[in-house]
């Protein structure tokens, strides 16, 4: 089980380990009072995984594919993996 600060003796009720959003908070609002890390949890996947449906879903019924329009390039994905 993770303490919390204020069980640690240091005043506050944000646990040393959080996940971002079932906070309810800002990142900057978790760590002000002492959060060591903010994490995501599987939120990220989960809105990855549900464009990759609707990819799916809208090849499937109309048979285009402007869902991923938004997406990243090629050479900027490779830029984040550095890969380029």
């Amino acid at each position: 089980m993770k303490r919390t600060r204020s069980q640690a003796g240091g005043g506050t009720a944000y646990p040393w380990e959080t996940r971002w959003g079932l906070a309810g908070a800002r990142v900057v609002e978790l760590g002000a009072p002492g959060a060591a890390r903010v994490g995501a949890g599987s939120g990220i996947a989960q809105a990855a995984h549900a464009l990759v449906r609707a990819a799916a879903r809208e090849l499937l019924t109309t048979g285009t594919y402007g869902t991923p329009a938004d997406g990243l390039a090629h050479g900027e994905l490779n830029t984040l993996l550095g890969r380029d």
